[in-house]
């Protein structure tokens, strides 16, 4: 994962977690990535990956702030590396008919950061406080206008949870058939934060059933839509492995690039405490077996005895390191899990 515009963005959502973490390092913007600094980490990337599929995804802040001819640079580069996937995960909001012959000519796939109709987009807000969902919105008409690909990531916001049978619907609406939500996370240092927009468990455990029962519907219906998290506990029902991060009780290694080259061991966790060094400086295979990197991975294992004596612990598996902390799921899983594994297990 790469930032080239590190955490600045034109927006400022009222529950984004990265600008709460960029504020508790020493330097909160790491600069625009340097044309030889990409040129470096794909180098190492592609050494690393020693040939096998090989996924690069730009996030921010907002990467499109980085320009056009970085993402025209980065896929000339790859262009002939056949198993090479480009993602950019973006608000959308700076998409132009430029932008969508850039991500057609170099097949990057866009990840739209939307959550839902323009009712429940109220946490999404212009640096002047005015809406981003008109804006969002132009951008991925653009994007369906030129046959760009792309799905929809949506944050968990209270709006959300409780709206999301329309939120469902509007989606379909718009030709998404791949969906990812995300929880709402709280700063990890105590800063203020809007309560009212995070949803209690009584509420995500409504949520989880209403959207499954609308997953399943569909795909009885042979209209299959792809809502990774309920692809993921479908592979972990049949006893298989998650492709989701966070949802295999265990931390891995996943690479995230600031700005000046500093990487990380997490998206979640890009603070100072846990840089664990400079590409630069170094490759991918001696940064995968730094202390700070084998320390971060063992800390995930920690999970609480009484979890594991739980009849759905092999499909929670304790969760996600980062939501552990502040995402209260358990009865809310365990009302999901009861509700929905029967079906789990006969989805193929």
């Amino acid at each position: 994962m790469v930032k080239p515009a590190s955490g600045s963005c034109n927006l400022r959502c009222t529950y984004c977690f990265y600008h709460s973490l960029a504020n508790m390092r020493e330097s909160y913007f790491k600069g625009m990535m340097s044309v030889e600094m990409i040129d470096d980490i794909l180098k190492k990337a592609l050494s690393f990956t020693k040939g096998d599929r090989f996924y690069l995804s730009f996030q921010g802040g907002e990467p499109l702030l980085r320009g056009k001819e970085f993402f025209r640079h980065v896929g000339e580069a790859l262009k002939d590396v056949p198993d090479a996937h480009l993602v950019i995960q973006t608000n959308g909001t700076l998409i132009d008919e430029e932008w969508c012959e850039i991500f057609n000519t170099y097949r990057y796939l866009i990840g739209i950061s939307l959550d839902g109709t323009e009712a429940d987009n109220r946490c999404r807000i212009q640096k002047d406080g005015s809406p981003a969902y008109p804006l969002i919105m132009r951008g991925m008409e653009c994007l369906k206008k030129f046959d760009v690909p792309f799905n929809v990531l949506t944050v968990l916001s209270k709006n959300v949870v409780n709206d999301i049978a329309k939120v469902y619907s509007f989606y379909k609406s718009l030709g998404v058939r791949f969906m990812q939500f995300i929880p709402c996370l709280k700063p990890l240092d105590g800063q203020p934060y809007d309560a009212a927009s995070y949803p209690s468990e009584k509420e995500y455990a409504v949520f989880l059933k209403k959207l499954f029962s609308f997953y399943l519907a569909d795909i009885v219906k042979g209209e299959y839509v792809s809502i990774r998290q309920f692809d993921n506990f479908v592979r972990l029902a049949r006893g298989e492995v998650a492709e989701q991060c966070g949802m295999n009780g265990y931390c891995s290694h996943q690479f995230v690039i600031e700005g000046d080259g500093t990487v990380y061991p997490c998206d979640f966790y890009c603070l100072d405490e846990y840089a664990l060094g400079n590409i630069k400086d170094g490759d991918f295979e001696e940064l995968s077996h730094s202390p700070i990197a084998e320390k971060f991975i063992l800390e995930s294992l920690k999970i609480d005895a009484k979890c594991k004596k739980c009849n759905y612990f092999k499909l929670c598996k304790g969760g996600c390191k980062r939501e552990r902390i502040d995402v209260a799921k358990c009865n809310a899983y365990k009302e999901f899990f009861a509700y929905a594994l029967p079906h789990l297990k006969n989805i193929y």
